[in-house]
């Protein structure tokens, strides 16, 4: 497809959650420093409204993960993806690039590639991990693939994918994070029995891992304030953008405390943490937190990804170390019972927090610097010109 030449560029954005709405937002930024003219039309959140971007469907109803849950949401689900496939249809789209959330997405890069429009496939979907059947799919429907974790480059070019590989997002907010000056602070206030323990509770953004996860994380908490007796514990309860404030509020209870401060500046309050699997699992071992992972879905999904997944752990910082740093819990593993256990050994053993710490250093090395969304929109906008010169 030749773009007129009176024409500004015309990209359509697909963010499926809310690190992608905000991953979204900052790619919105880094391309208007590019080019400030391109045109930015997508399926979104708040972010990458505030960002400047022509919402033409809101992501919220298709903000779903699992088996069960997406039959449960058709009906909104293929209201979005018509309204989406019409205005990539109408609107002389010149290019479609999709951020994360596969199963939306990849039918996305399907319908553009037939439409003739180049696809640029931000975050890829985690075909190492399972669905490596798709691989065919991705490299018939994808022109670029920009890849984020340090293994992936290899993986997906060993199956004649084009990637572009820009490091990963969190280090724009994490290259420059102030890691020994907060582990020190940390440590003293661990080391210190007159000051109260910050416990972060991070149940995820979309409303069943909140439900799942949440009061669990509130049981193991009260474990281990029980367990500290005299000792003071403050709860942060993590609420993110996009969530439903009142019902984490509900969920949560009396004796904590609902925040929704951005993630850099909550993780450098947080001594201790209980956190979903997920991208938020990552960004906690960025700045080094002792923490836990949980990850509760429902017995049918469970069912059907213990046959699919066919990596050893599934917290993002253990895969990207090749180890296992952070002790993970999964579905009946995740009681408060064992999340208590695993947070007061890291308590009790300055040993084992020491090397946690090192691990977080080995990670934050592998995973790149800041910059990525430059590096994005510059990819990006090279893909374009490719096409236009085709």
């Amino acid at each position: 497809m030749i773009r007129p030449a009176s024409r500004s560029p015309h990209l359509f954005l697909s963010c499926g959650e809310a690190s992608g709405d905000r991953y979204g937002a900052a790619l919105v930024a880094a391309l208007r420093r590019e080019c400030p003219d391109i045109r930015v039309s997508a399926l979104g959140g708040p972010s990458l409204a505030v960002a400047g971007a022509e919402l033409i469907e809101s992501s919220e109803a298709i903000s779903v993960m699992g088996f069960g849950e997406v039959v449960a949401n058709l009906r909104p689900i293929m209201r979005a993806r018509r309204r989406v496939w019409r205005h990539v249809d109408d609107n002389d789209i010149d290019l479609v690039v999709p951020v994360d959330f596969p199963g939306f997405n990849l039918s996305l890069a399907k319908h553009a590639r037939k439409r003739g429009i180049p696809v640029f496939f931000v975050v890829p979907p985690q075909l190492w991990a399972w669905g490596g059947w798709r691989i065919g799919n991705l490299r018939r429907d994808v022109d670029r693939l920009g890849t984020i974790l340090p293994f992936e480059p290899e993986w997906f070019s060993q199956r004649g994918v084009d990637v572009v590989h820009l490091g990963h997002p969190l280090m724009e907010d994490y290259a420059g994070y102030p890691f020994e000056a907060s582990r020190r602070a940390r440590e003293e206030r661990l080391l210190d029995p007159d000051q109260p323990i910050v416990l972060g509770l991070l149940p995820g953004s979309r409303r069943q891992e909140i439900e799942r996860l949440l009061p669990v994380m509130r049981v193991a908490a009260g474990m281990i304030q029980s367990w500290l007796g005299r000792r003071r514990v403050r709860i942060l309860v993590s609420s993110v953008p996009g969530s439903d404030g009142r019902h984490t509020a509900e969920l949560a209870g009396e004796g904590c405390e609902l925040v929704d401060e951005p993630m850099p500046e909550l993780v450098e309050r947080l001594d201790l943490a209980l956190v979903c699997s997920g991208t938020a699992s990552l960004e906690v071992a960025l700045a080094g937190v002792p923490h836990a992972l949980a990850y509760r879905t429902s017995s049918f999904n469970y069912a059907i990804a213990r046959r699919l997944v066919n990596v050893p752990n599934i917290g993002l910082a253990n895969l990207v170390l090749g180890r296992t740093l952070v002790s993970e819990h999964i579905q009946s593993d995740a009681d408060p019972t064992h999340l208590a256990n695993s947070l007061l050994r890291l308590l009790n053993t300055p040993g084992q927090r020491r090397e946690f710490y090192r691990g977080c250093a080995d990670l934050r090395r592998r995973c790149g610097g800041a910059g990525v969304w430059r590096r994005a929109a510059r990819a990006i906008l090279a893909l374009l010109d490719e096409r236009q010169e085709a």
